[in-house]
């Protein structure tokens, strides 16, 4: 049997749920594309999502409004500390370079492999704090290495009276554990 919070109506053959679902966590839109909550742990299992928050109260109706819950169904490792992507703050390959430099500060970029995009953070490009090795003798560029998982929603959407209005698949990519590397042309 369905909770009080969300229930299904046999007779009409409709899902609605309650505008109070006080059990289920409720998250903004922008931790569910990322992948994680704003301080950094993981998304919950199960989450409300309220499309409603940035929209202009005045253009708000039944109609236009729309609540989503969504329910992680899998998640599966895409890459295994191996190379996503190119590091932002070199566009080609060098030659005859032994060290890249990088500063303490990071920087944030956006990155896909498929399943749309997702932020990564990695030391940016500048003064000597760090320092990765690079083959003089080859060219080389650094690139961003690490894991990449993608989990796999269940999303169903709701519209401003709480009635179910479909649902789809929502794939969110989330990169971990990542870092800088000479890479070989």
């Amino acid at each position: 049997m369905k909770s009080s919070a969300e229930t299904i109506s046999k007779d009409e053959g409709t899902e609605s749920m309650e505008p109070n679902d006080f059990s289920t966590p409720i998250v903004s839109e922008e931790e569910a594309e990322n992948g994680y909550m704003n301080d950094g742990t993981e998304l919950p299992d199960e989450f409300i999502v309220n499309r409603n928050e940035n929209m202009n109260p005045l253009l708000r109706s039944p109609a236009t409004t729309r609540t989503e819950k969504w329910t992680k169904e899998s998640t599966t490792r895409e890459i295994s500390n191996g190379f996503i992507t190119w590091h932002p703050g070199w566009c080609e390959y060098q030659y005859n370079i032994s060290d890249y430099y990088f500063s303490n500060d990071s920087i944030s970029f956006s990155v896909s492999i498929g399943y749309g995009y997702f932020s990564i953070s990695v030391a940016k490009a500048g003064s000597s704090e760090q320092t990765i090795k690079a083959d003089p003798q080859k060219w080389t560029r650094p690139g961003v290495y690490g894991n990449v998982d993608v989990t796999k929603y269940n999303v169903k959407k709701y519209n401003g009276a709480g009635i179910y209005i479909g649902s789809t698949t929502k794939y969110v990519s989330k990169a971990s554990s990542t870092y800088v590397k000479s890479r070989n042309k």
